[in-house]
């Protein structure tokens, strides 16, 4: 078996990030919220809301979806998670806050990252356009690895 460290410390620093994030705006780190935040960094999974629910409900049997729903709605108003947001599938969040390529497959529902460093930074898009960037969503869709054994 190969271990993934640079994976793992990716997942430590964006862990870090958020609970330095969530201080650093003087709200409280409850320990649901803190489960919460170490769901979200599992495995670079992109879970949904009742996927955190589930997984948190085991840690904190009393903890309720409002819950999960209104910390991952802080998380996200921090800029902290991204939401991505699907018409065939629930919402899912995303550690990663960064510009990069998400591929989704269109049979299990797993959602990948991939950084492209080729992708042009919005900064030079909005320099070249005066176009003024908001947000940056690059998807691909198809079958990933597992499905398509």
């Amino acid at each position: 078996m190969i271990i993934d460290w640079g994976a793992i410390i990716k997942r430590e620093q964006f862990k870090n990030a958020i609970v330095k994030g969530l201080k650093e705006r003087g709200m409280k780190l409850t320990p649901q919220r803190r489960t919460i935040v170490e769901i979200l960094t599992l495995d670079n999974c992109h879970p949904s809301a009742m996927t955190i629910y589930r997984a948190a409900r085991e840690k904190h049997p009393k903890i309720s979806l409002s819950t999960v729903y209104s910390t991952l709605s802080l998380l996200k108003s921090l800029k902290l998670v991204r939401e991505l947001e699907f018409e065939a599938m629930d919402n899912r969040y995303d550690m990663d806050t960064s510009n990069h390529l998400n591929l989704i497959c269109t049979r299990c529902g797993r959602i990948e990252d991939f950084t492209d460093t080729a992708m042009i930074p919005p900064e030079i898009v909005e320099k070249l356009t005066g176009f003024k960037v908001q947000d940056v969503r690059f998807e691909y869709y198809g079958v990933c690895s597992k499905c398509s054994q």
